[in-house]
C-alpha cells in the first residue's frame, strides 16, 4: 500500500471546478497551504499507523496531509454536501485508507464509525493508536470541546479505543481559555473541565490571513490528552460543570459570598478552603473538592442535569413523546366515556342529542341520513360501546379528532 497520494489537482483548482466557497453562517474558513497542513501534522506528534477521525474535512487540504503523513485510516466527517465530489475524488485516489462520513458531528456517534471503519482500542495506561483532528468551526468549538471531555470518565465515544489525543485548531481566544492556568484571567469553568482529565498545550499559532477567507482573529492549534489519573476522585462531572459555570459567574466576589449561589447554607461546603479567595483563584483539585461536598448535599436544590449531558437532545425527545402519548391516552379514555354516556340515552334522547350535535358539528365532516325519517333513530350510524370494551381491536383512528364528537361519518 503506497503511502503518499499520486498527483492530484490542487486545492485551489477543485474549489474552482466544483465552484466552492466558505458559507459565514457555517463559520467556515479554508486551509489550502499544504505546507501549514504538513507543518501541523508534525506538530502534533504524526500519525503514522493511526486511526484518525477528521471534523470537517472541507475541501481536503487537511485531509491530504494526514494520508501523506502516514495514517492509516482516515475518516473525514463533512455535514456540507458542496465539499462531497471533491473528497470523494480524494477518495478514490487514497487506496482505501480514506472514508467520507455526510453528517454533523455534534450528532455522530465516534465510537460506532470507529468500529465501523476497523479501529483497535488501547489500554488506557498506553498512547492510544486513534486521534482525532480538526478546524473547528469557530461557533460550535466549545459544543464540540464539551461534548468530548464529558466523554471521557464514562470512557465512552472517543474514549472506548484509549486516551484518544485532540488535535484541534480553536480561535485563539478559546485556545487561551482551554489553557489557562489558576489565577489568569482567561481561567474559568472550560479550563478546569479540561484540566481535570487532560493535559493541554498549544503547540501551533497561525494568524488569520493564512485561511480563505481570512477571519478577524488567529486561531491556535491545541493538543489535548486525557490524563491516565485525572486530578481528584471527582464523583460526578456534571456537578462540577454545574458547580464551576455557578461560581465563574461571579469572579469578583469572594468565595465566601459566591458559594452561596448554590443554596442556603452553602458555606459549608467550603470548610477548609480560605473564604477570601475570588473563584478565579481556586485550583482545580480545590473546585473538585467543592463538586464532591455539593454531590452529597442534602440541601442543594434541583437543577436541570441534562443540561450538562451530551445525550440530552435525545432524552428531551423521548420525554415529549411520553407526554404526547399520555395526553392521546387521556384524550380516548374522554371519548369511551363519551360513548357510555350516549349508550345510556333513550332512543329519543340520541336523536334529540344528534340533532343538537349536527348543528354544532365541525366543518368537513358530513352526516348522511339513511332515510328522510328524522324520527328513525338509525339514521345515522352510531358507534356502540360494546366495539371498545376489548379496547385493543377498537381504530380510533376513525374517529373525528374532535373530542366533541361520538359519531362516526356512515
Amino acid at each position: 500500500m503506497s503511502i503518499k497520494l499520486p498527483n492530484m489537482p490542487k486545492i485551489q483548482d477543485l474549489i474552482r471546478l466544483y465552484g466552492l466557497s466558505a458559507k459565514q453562517q457555517l463559520s467556515q474558513n479554508f486551509l489550502l497551504d499544504l505546507n501549514i497542513t504538513d507543518k501541523i501534522c508534525r506538530v502534533a506528534g504524526g500519525f503514522n499507523d493511526c486511526t484518525v477521525i477528521e471534523v470537517g474535512a472541507g475541501p481536503g487540504g487537511l485531509t491530504r496531509s494526514l494520508l501523506n503523513s502516514g495514517a492509516k485510516k482516515v475518516i473525514a466527517v463533512e455535514m456540507d454536501r458542496r465539499f462531497i465530489p471533491a473528497l470523494k475524488m480524494l477518495e478514490d485516489a487514497s487506496d482505501g485508507r480514506l472514508s467520507v462520513v455526510m453528517g454533523d458531528m455534534k450528532d455522530v456517534n465516534e465510537a460506532e464509525i470507529l468500529k465501523q471503519f476497523g479501529a483497535v482500542p488501547t489500554d488506557w495506561d498506553k498512547p492510544s493508536k486513534v486521534k482525532i483532528i480538526g478546524n473547528l468551526p469557530f461557533n460550535v468549538g466549545t459544543h464540540l470541546m464539551l461534548k468530548w471531555i464529558r466523554q471521557i470518565k464514562p470512557r465512552e465515544g472517543l474514549f472506548e479505543f484509549g486516551r484518544v489525543p485532540m488535535i484541534l485548531m480553536f480561535q485563539k481566544e478559546l485556545a487561551d481559555r482551554i489553557i489557562a492556568p489558576v489565577s489568569s484571567h482567561e481561567y474559568g469553568r472550560l479550563a478546569v473541565m479540561i484540566q481535570q482529565e487532560c493535559d493541554s498545550k498549544v503547540v501551533y499559532d497561525l494568524p488569520g490571513k493564512v485561511f480563505v477567507p481570512p477571519p478577524k482573529v488567529d486561531a491556535s492549534v491545541v493538543y489535548i490528552e486525557p490524563k491516565v489519573k485525572p486530578i481528584g476522585d471527582l464523583k460526578s462531572k456534571e456537578y462540577l460543570e454545574y458547580v464551576c459555570r455557578e461560581l465563574f459567574t461571579q469572579k469578583r466576589k469572594t468565595l465566601g459570598n459566591a458559594i452561596k449561589c448554590l443554596g442556603n447554607g452553602a458555606e459549608s461546603l467550603i470548610e477548609g478552603i480560605d473564604p477570601t479567595k475570588r473563584p478565579q483563584n481556586l485550583t482545580v483539585e480545590e473546585l473538585v473538592k467543592i463538586s464532591n461536598r455539593f454531590n452529597d448535599w442534602p440541601h442543594k436544590k434541583d437543577i436541570d442535569m441534562l443540561s450538562f449531558r451530551n445525550d440530552a437532545r435525545w432524552l428531551r425527545g423521548e420525554e415529549k413523546k411520553l407526554k404526547k402519548e399520555q395526553r392521546v391516552m387521556e384524550s380516548l379514555e374522554k371519548r369511551k366515556e363519551k360513548l357510555a354516556k350516549f349508550k345510556n340515552l333513550d332512543k329519543k334522547q340520541q336523536i334529540e342529542y344528534l340533532k343538537v350535535l349536527r348543528e354544532t358539528i365541525p366543518s368537513g365532516l358530513n352526516l348522511k341520513k339513511d332515510t328522510d325519517d328524522d324520527n328513525n333513530a338509525n339514521e345515522y350510524q352510531v358507534v356502540h360501546t360494546e366495539d371498545i370494551e376489548d379496547g385493543d381491536d377498537f381504530d380510533f383512528d376513525e374517529f373525528e379528532e374532535d373530542e366533541d364528537t361520538i359519531i362516526k361519518d356512515k
